[in-house]
């Protein structure tokens, strides 16, 4: 695969137009279907925007190569989560940070669905009320807890 085939897969996949990728990125149409047709490629500084507007890391676009999963995702989520059950948090932390190309995605992610469970964002804790915070420790002792009895 080459990174015109990439940027134009990707682009295909999710149902955007030229024109709409192109304006998202400020470019002509030209310019964009150069990419494509790779008769040029994009600049390293407009990578990072490409793959976001593409749902890609900047990895694949640089590479012209998808990272795919054979794997169905919620096969690949239990499978995760049974090997996560045999290992320490020091353990899995490693491999997330050696595996996972966009750390600072993934983090935002991430705090984004502790202030969906818990209404409020990892680094909020520090500032949360005592009664506030007293009320989030123990909410977490409740899950660890419960991951605990459901390891057993």
């Amino acid at each position: 695969m080459s990174i015109g085939q990439v940027i134009k897969d990707r682009r295909i996949e999710i149902k955007l137009k030229q024109e709409a990728v192109a304006e998202m990125m400020g470019v002509t149409v030209q310019t964009f279907s150069k990419w494509e047709n790779e008769r040029t490629e994009p600049k390293a500084s407009q990578v990072a925007k490409l793959a976001e507007i593409l749902e890609l890391s900047e990895g694949e676009i640089c590479r012209g190569q998808r990272l795919t999963s054979k794997l169905d995702p919620l096969e690949f989520m239990q499978k995760v989560a049974s090997n996560n059950a045999l290992l320490n948090d020091v353990t899995i932390t490693s491999i997330l940070y050696r595996c996972i190309e966009d750390q600072e995605k993934f983090l935002a992610k991430q705090d984004e669905a502790i202030k969906k469970l818990h209404g409020f964002s990892a680094d909020d804790i520090s500032n949360l009320p005592p009664e506030v915070e007293r009320e989030a420790k123990f909410k977490k002792e409740i899950l660890d807890d419960a991951e605990d009895l459901q390891r057993m």
